[in-house]
């Protein structure tokens, strides 16, 4: 029997998400009153939606209870690895509810601040793709302030969900920078939506079977909602899909580490199959034909697992690229302050 989120019947939600029901009533101050209330939805892996909601809701409630936002996990589809979370309510108190979903996940006290130890969780919130350029911002702009603000880390996904016009926002970090990035993210939608709102959106609602194929995006980042039928026919989904994406050739020894250590424990924590092609290689397209190459000094890596797996992956090989190339800064810094 599928989980529900404790409320008798999951109700199917019509309405966009992440688009506010009631717009402040002037946004000259920079931010959105408390009291503006925003919808927002995220993907979560079954296995999440089930620790959140807990035995016979209490988990959810407790959620509902402490934040004051309305929570909502939608009933598990066969054959798809994800649901959908809702959370709606006021600005600070969706924000608050995501930080408590982030603790409930790690199994971490409600009242106590996050610690070094603690650790990170991607959202993956689904956004309308008329609104991401404002959360991106000019040439990434806000995405860094969001980031320097909250500590978390924040991957706008370039394609948008099978048969909508939703992109994913991925938000990775612990409880409390979760929250302050959650809540920054509402006020840029709160105050996009009072500027121009939005209309004919459709959003993403997952499904065991789609004929929908969405387009391939393969130059440095492709979107984790790659064909699931691709070579196949349109019957029942395969249980594995690829991903590729392309990474800095400098880079591959700390993907790879020593004896292979790095990558194989990345495969071993996401359960995928990862495999870095030879210099030189491409990638596939969905009718078959090589997909575009990568630039100049790129290498390919083809990730094989279910989607949620394939996800998990591609945040942890980027969370490493990140960590070499914050290290190679600090060492170039080092150099130039000891010159």
């Amino acid at each position: 029997m599928a989980e529900q989120s404790g409320d008798a019947q999951i109700k199917r939600e019509d309405s966009i998400s992440a688009t506010t029901s009631a717009a402040p009533s002037s946004s000259a101050a920079g931010a959105a009153p408390p009291s503006a209330n925003i919808h927002m939805r995220c993907l979560i892996v079954t296995q999440d939606a089930s620790i959140i909601i807990g035995k016979g809701g209490s988990h959810v409630n407790e959620i509902r209870e402490k934040s004051g936002a309305r929570v909502m996990v939608s009933e598990s589809i066969p054959g798809n690895p994800e649901r959908i979370l809702n959370v709606s309510g006021p600005l600070d108190a969706v924000s608050k509810a995501f930080g408590l979903i982030v603790r409930r996940i790690n199994d971490e006290p409600f009242d106590k601040p996050s610690v070094p130890g603690s650790r990170a969780v991607t959202i993956k919130f689904m956004i309308p793709n008329s609104r991401m350029g404002s959360v991106i911002g000019k040439g990434g702009t806000k995405i860094k302030e969001i980031q320097d603000a909250s500590g978390a880390r924040l991957n706008a996904s370039e394609g948008m969900l099978p048969g909508s016009t939703e992109r994913v926002l991925s938000v990775s970090g612990v409880a409390d920078a979760i929250h302050i990035a959650t809540y920054y993210i509402g006020n840029i939608l709160i105050e996009a939506n009072e500027r121009m709102p939005s209309y004919n959106n459709s959003s993403y609602r997952p499904s065991s079977y789609s004929s929908r194929r969405p387009p391939y995006a393969g130059s440095s980042y492709v979107p984790g909602y790659s064909n699931p039928y691709a070579g196949g026919s349109h019957g029942a989904p395969q249980q594995l899909q690829t991903q590729q994406i392309y990474i800095p050739n400098d880079l591959v020894g700390c993907i790879i580490g020593k004896g292979g250590a790095k990558i194989n424990e990345i495969r071993h924590m996401s359960a995928s199959q990862i495999k870095i092609m030879e210099p030189g290689a491409v990638g596939v397209g969905m009718n078959g034909a090589p997909a575009p190459a990568g630039g100049e000094g790129e290498r390919l890596v083809v990730i094989t697992g279910q989607p949620a797996n394939i996800q998990m992956a591609v945040q942890l090989l980027y969370h490493r690229l990140e960590q070499e190339k914050q290290k190679q800064l600090r060492a170039q810094q080092s150099q130039t302050g000891s010159s």
